[in-house]
């Protein structure tokens, strides 16, 4: 079990964070690999990074609203904790097309006015995309390595350790800081993810080029891969949501996004095929 609060030097971080945050700049770095006007694309990720901080707090606040209709002031307050990842996902693909057709258009206006010239093509959504799939499983890798600090995602409480396989269960803390025998759902996550990034080093050794070469199809079939195991893992996880025909409304979100990309991935093996 992580401590709730790393120190460096004279600083007390949680731990949630400065994991999260280290997520965030190693795909940050991964994503700008490989591209010449990494400017450019800064300027795309930094806008899926705005747009997925939002959406993961309002698709967390959504999930919770019985507790957050009656602290309405807490609902801003990014800080205090609080974060989903279908929300940081979609908001985050919402804030990348934004951000990249804003720049396209703002590019062609320019050509055309002779403001500039254009000495290298606007990389497409697709091609943007391709280029973020490693950043799928290191950005859940560290949220769920801040999970294992901060209790959130906690699992559901077992009768005794004895009764089950070691690597199943574990005495780990909640968010409300109690310690009890519990399911390791965030072990499950920390293992799924690196799973994940697993098959995407396998898939960038087997192709012997860098991960800005990947197709679309990468991003999506990685994505039906974390969906499928984020909802197994959701039958093992004991923190409140909404409770819809007996699963939880995180895995129906899993559901409803995992089926969304496996078919674009199927899409996108079909056109190539028929090219």
């Amino acid at each position: 079990m992580l401590a709730q609060y790393t120190q460096i030097g004279f600083w007390s971080i949680p731990t949630f964070r400065l994991a999260l945050g280290i997520a965030i700049v190693l795909s940050l770095l991964v994503g700008l690999y490989g591209w010449p006007s990494r400017i450019r694309n800064a300027d795309v990720y930094l806008g899926a990074l705005v747009l997925g901080i939002i959406g993961a707090r309002a698709f967390h606040v959504a999930l919770n609203w019985d507790y957050f209709t009656d602290n309405r002031a807490e609902i801003g307050m990014i800080a205090a904790g609080g974060l989903d990842w279908h929300g940081a996902l979609l908001g985050g693909l919402l804030g990348m097309a934004l951000v990249n057709s804003l720049q396209r258009v703002l590019t062609r206006w320019l050509v055309n006015h002779h403001y500039t010239s254009l000495k290298e093509a606007q990389p497409s959504f697709n091609t943007l995309l391709a280029t973020l799939t490693p950043t799928l499983p290191l950005i859940g890798l560290g949220g769920w390595v801040g999970c294992l600090a901060a209790g959130c995602g906690y699992g559901k409480e077992v009768d005794s350790l004895a009764n089950y396989p070691r690597w199943m269960t574990s005495e780990l803390v909640d968010v409300f800081g109690i310690v009890a025998p519990r399911f390791n759902t965030s072990y499950f996550g920390i293992v799924l993810c690196l799973v994940g990034f697993l098959l995407t080093l396998l898939l960038i050794l087997w192709r012997r080029k860098s991960p800005s070469t990947f197709n679309g199809r990468s991003f999506w079939w990685l994505l039906a891969f974390l969906c499928t195991g984020m909802f197994v893992i959701g039958f093992y996880r004991a923190d409140h949501t909404f409770i819809i025909d007996g699963l939880r409304a995180d895995q129906l979100l899993d559901v409803i996004i995992g089926l969304w990309a496996l078919i674009l991935a199927l899409r996108g093996q079909q056109r190539s095929v028929s090219v």
